[in-house]
């Protein structure tokens, strides 16, 4: 990859030169012949090696070996009855090896450790991030879904698939994928065309630059204003892509499955008893006499009378809070608005809000209903407050329309100054609400609520019967709508897609058909294709068994997470910019053997990690570092350190303290949920706060208690290789946390339980749950010395700083 001297020197590269004919990313899979009696990684592994005089090194000793195998494939440490186990097992160590790999990739811990790594790449969160950082609180079934399609072993072009196309296959919480990362949505920054139209392109960039970097390796994102600087991709070809998920919303969308089908055999039971208390509130309103209630929450209709002045008096809104207007219009029976102070009509009102200062009566008579805008009326307390419109001229006027502010109106009474001309009229009373039966969605109690001729006692059991009613509603729309989950939905005609001149959204230049870029070649759709034909060829590319990007993007992803570096060291840059491979030969043999193997992303798991390559020590050797110094010809095993979730999980894992409930809403690692400000982070946790890590609520932009000096992402940006920093403030998060000083007592407590009052015994047992090995003399020696000064729990929290509890090696 060039560096900026060279970029400096001699200009930015000439994308033609970069072509599918010439960049290896973009060349077909080629598949090397590999002798019969060698693992095919090793004798790729071992090719490399010799050309620099070097060898693989000798296996890693049995318990080292489990513990490596354990945390890298469910990210938590053997047992030390495992590691009992395993070593003491007699039979070839190949052999009982293989069996425990088949255990732990048919653990649900496995899908749990690997989910993780895919919500990386993604950046998967549960609020929206920017300015609002909203809460997603319907995100969460997502994140299940992945775990469990990886425990499944979905194959991975029925992963894709589902992930783009899952409304057409009953998976729609796996379209989450296509909605994961950030978004500023329409109207967050403004109400006017330019700021819709650039949030809509704004989060259609977040989906491009999700389905173009996870599945392809490619920086697609960076041909939205101009061609691509390194990569033959020019700007049609990302608005090509855009065409193909023009149809897409963000939001909420039923979730079909199980809990589905149970909420639907609800609905007609909901509906019989809806029924049976709208009767009984229809027999209760008779027999006091009372009008039915007001169906349109924002009009009143009343006999055609003249009027040269009209007030309306609100004595209660339906929740207690101070009223507020938006518009006040009056209109006459030949279908005119007189209420218009472009036509002469004034307004006048009790008060406003000091906060609404700026607001004047006239807003509230233009005819404009501007909501972007503060109400242009809100009182400044709750209870009687009063609107007055002068007319320009006596009208015949036959209804009264107000536009609801942020309170339903529910006590109030209109009244007119009638057209005889004398100038002391006392005002006539039109409508009032003392006679009629309150709305649904009416919450004041019985002693707020003025009902003619009922006793606070018969207005109480009307309006807990109204209760009733409003439940009972909530609870049938609730069923009728069914379980939802936070993922892309789809609009049946998309609105076309324009190549706009240096991503301007109001800069239109000519229409685009739905397409991947030229590159990789074509779907052949027409501009006006209807959903979901324009995501189902992108499906058919993407799983093509021929697509040069696909399998081998996902190989190297897979690789990367078990020797710390993929075989391309760019895991979603396969472009220009990006690595080349290290090893491009068996990148090929493993993307193709992948596909031949359908697609199982356990099998290929059980290949790598049953190679010599992965099992062997990670001892170093002073003549192999002088020759590769970094390990990426694979001399020996890479040791690196654990994911601040690896670490978390790990440390509840041997404090006896682990929950390992699965799915369902997270737990909280903060006072909240959403927003961008107060945030603070909880410092104790119980029995829901000790799940593994993947359970806790995302929040985006919030680095996460000690952990965050572990390199855990707040899933701004896209992660697909983690940050592995040493630094001191680790060593001193773990040995200053609360959450750990607390974990390491309820370790200490754990052995004293499992290993008696022996503190000899007691240290062994420490050690072989921390470290999954015995202590070695002087190890021993330093403890028994530290358990005796200052006790078990202060050694237990030294054995949690230890670089061998932390790393994998």
């Amino acid at each position: 990859m060039p560096n900026l001297t060279v970029i400096l020197l001699l200009g930015l590269i000439n994308t033609t030169e970069v072509t599918a004919d010439t960049h290896w990313s973009l060349q077909p899979m080629t598949r090397t012949a590999i002798p019969n009696n060698s693992h095919p990684i090793d004798f790729f592994i071992e090719q490399k090696l010799e050309e620099k005089n070097l060898k693989i090194s000798p296996p890693a000793n049995r318990s080292n070996l489990l513990r490596r195998v354990s945390l890298d494939l469910t990210g938590l440490p053997p047992s030390p009855t495992e590691v009992k186990a395993f070593i003491d097992d007699p039979r070839d160590t190949k052999v009982v090896y293989a069996e425990t790999v088949d255990r732990l990739l048919a653990s649900p811990r496995y899908g749990e450790r690997w989910a993780q790594h895919w919500l990386d790449v993604i950046r998967w969160a549960e609020t929206v991030g920017f300015e609002t950082n909203a809460e997603r609180a319907l995100a969460w079934p997502y994140r299940d879904w992945v775990i469990t399609a990886l425990n499944s072993d979905v194959p991975y072009n029925r992963f894709i698939l589902e992930q783009i196309i899952g409304d057409t296959v009953g998976a729609d919480a796996a379209l989450g994928f296509l909605v994961a990362g950030p978004a500023n949505l329409a109207g967050q920054i403004g109400r006017d065309e330019e700021a819709m139209r650039s949030a809509r392109q704004d989060e259609l960039d977040e989906v491009i630059r999700t389905v173009s970097q996870s599945l392809l390796g490619l920086s697609i994102g960076c041909a939205r204003c101009h061609d691509h600087k390194f990569d033959p991709i020019l700007q049609r070809d990302y608005y090509g892509m855009q065409a193909v998920f023009a149809g897409l919303k963000y939001g909420e969308r039923r979730h079909r499955g199980q809990q589905n089908n149970a909420w639907a055999t609800q609905v007609e039971p909901a509906e019989k008893q809806l029924t049976k208390l709208h009767h009984q509130l229809e027999a209760l309103r008779l027999k006091h006499g009372l009008r039915p209630a007001l169906k349109t929450i924002h009009t009143e209709h009343f006999k055609p009378i003249q009027a040269r002045s009209i007030r309306m008096t609100i004595k209660a809104t339906g929740n207690g809070k101070p009223a507020s207007l938006y518009e006040f219009e009056v209109w006459s029976t030949d279908q005119q608005n007189v209420a218009l102070a472009s036509t002469g009509a004034q307004a006048s009102a009790s008060s406003f809000a000091l906060a609404n200062q700026s607001r004047h009566f006239e807003n509230l008579i233009d005819g404009l209903i501007d909501k972007r805008q503060s109400y242009p009326w809100v009182t400044d307390k709750p209870g009687p407050a009063w609107i007055r419109v002068d007319l320009t001229q006596v009208a015949t006027i036959e209804r009264v329309v107000w536009h609801r502010g942020s309170t339903m109106l529910a006590d109030y009474e209109i009244e007119i100054l009638p057209a005889d001309g004398r100038a002391q009229v006392d005002w006539q009373r039109l409508v009032h609400t003392e006679d009629r039966l309150p709305r649904i969605d009416d919450t004041r109690s019985a002693d707020k609520v003025n009902l003619r001729n009922l006793t606070l006692e018969q207005t109480r059991t009307l309006l807990t019967l109204i209760d009733s009613v409003r439940q009972q509603a909530d609870k049938l729309a609730h069923l009728s709508a069914g379980p939802q989950v936070y993922a892309a939905s789809f609009e049946a005609q998309p609105t076309p897609t324009w190549l706009l001149r240096r991503g301007d959204p109001m800069q239109r230049l000519e229409k685009i058909a739905p397409t991947i870029p030229a590159l990789l070649g074509s779907m052949n759709l027409k501009s006006r294709v209807a959903e979901p034909h324009r995501r189902i060829e992108l499906v058919k590319h993407l799983t093509n068994r021929e697509h040069p990007l696909t399998t081998r993007v996902l190989v190297n992803r897979v690789w990367q997470h078990h020797f710390g570096v993929g075989l391309v060291s760019t895991p979603s840059d396969f472009g220009r910019m990006g690595a080349t491979p290290s090893h491009p030969e068996l990148l090929d043999w493993l993307a193709l053997e992948f596909i031949s193997q359908g697609w199982s992303l356990k099998k290929l798991h059980r290949l790598i990690v049953n190679s010599r390559t992965y099992r062997q020590s990670s001892r170093p050797r002073a003549q192999a570092l002088r020759v590769d110094a970094n390990t990426r010809l694979l001399w020996r095993f890479p040791p690196r350190r654990l994911e601040a979730e690896a670490i978390r999980d790990s440390i509840l894992f041997v404090s006896a303290k682990l929950n390992l409930k699965m799915g369902g809403p997270g737990f909280d690692f903060f006072n909240q949920r959403g927003g961008l400000s107060d945030y603070t982070a909880l410092e104790t946790f119980e029995e829901e706060g000790w799940r593994r890590m993947i359970y806790a609520h995302k929040v985006r932009m919030q680095a996460v208690d000690i952990f965050s000096a572990f390199d855990c992402p707040d899933s701004g940006q896209m992660r697909p290789h983690r940050t592995r920093s040493i630094t001191p403030l680790q060593s001193l998060s773990l040995m200053n946390s609360p959450f750990v000083n607390r974990q390491a007592r309820f370790l200490a407590q754990r052995v004293r339980s499992e290993a008696g009052d022996d503190s000899k015994t007691q240290i062994d047992h420490a050690f072989a749950l921390v470290c999954s090995r015995p202590p070695k003399w002087a190890e021993k020696k330093a403890l028994l010395k530290l358990v005796k000064q200052h006790g078990l729990e202060q050694a237990c929290r030294v054995l949690f700083n230890t670089s061998e509890f932390v790393f994998i090696q």
